[in-house]
């Protein structure tokens, strides 16, 4: 009579083992990896990311060659509400200026190392409140602006956040 070798109490261990460490890690990433996907975030990334370009490289750029530059008179025009004629935007709406719909909230601001920047009495902050309940994607920029007496030689480093959700 031949016997024959059952299961035993160690090898029900490993397999009972094995079968746990896969049922939690499935748990455990399974959020994660859908995760992407419930937020509109990296739409709203790209979004702030090529309103900041518009802005610095064209609509409140002192040239196309040097993006890096605002001029000083059309950036202040901007953010008070006003459309000059020899800057390149023709609106005070800020959606239709970075080309976005109206559903999409957007706040463009300038700061500096004492917090919102001010240009000849013109505070460097338009559209909408930040919210504090959404997901915001912000955009930043290094900029150069004149000083408040807008000398061109007298330029200070600043950075312009686009901030999209």
């Amino acid at each position: 009579m031949t016997r024959r070798r059952g299961q035993t109490t160690l090898d029900f261990a490993v397999g009972v083992s094995v079968f746990l460490g896969v049922v939690a890690f499935a748990f455990a990433f399974a959020p994660t990896m859908f995760a992407p996907f419930a937020s509109d975030t990296g739409v709203n990334s790209v979004v702030a990311d090529r309103s900041a370009d518009r802005l610095t490289a064209d609509t409140l750029a002192a040239s196309p060659d040097d993006p890096t530059v605002l001029d000083g008179s059309c950036t202040r025009s901007f953010f008070d509400g006003s459309v000059p004629a020899d800057c390149r935007y023709t609106t005070t709406d800020l959606p239709d200026t970075l080309g976005l719909d109206s559903t999409t909230h957007v706040n463009v601001t300038i700061r500096n190392a004492s917090g919102v920047r001010h240009l000849g009495g013109t505070r460097l902050a338009a559209g909408d409140r930040t919210t504090t309940t959404a997901d915001v994607v912000v955009a930043r920029r290094v900029v150069l602006l004149p000083g408040n007496d807008d000398a061109a030689f007298d330029r200070e480093r600043n950075q312009l956040l686009v901030r999209v959700w």
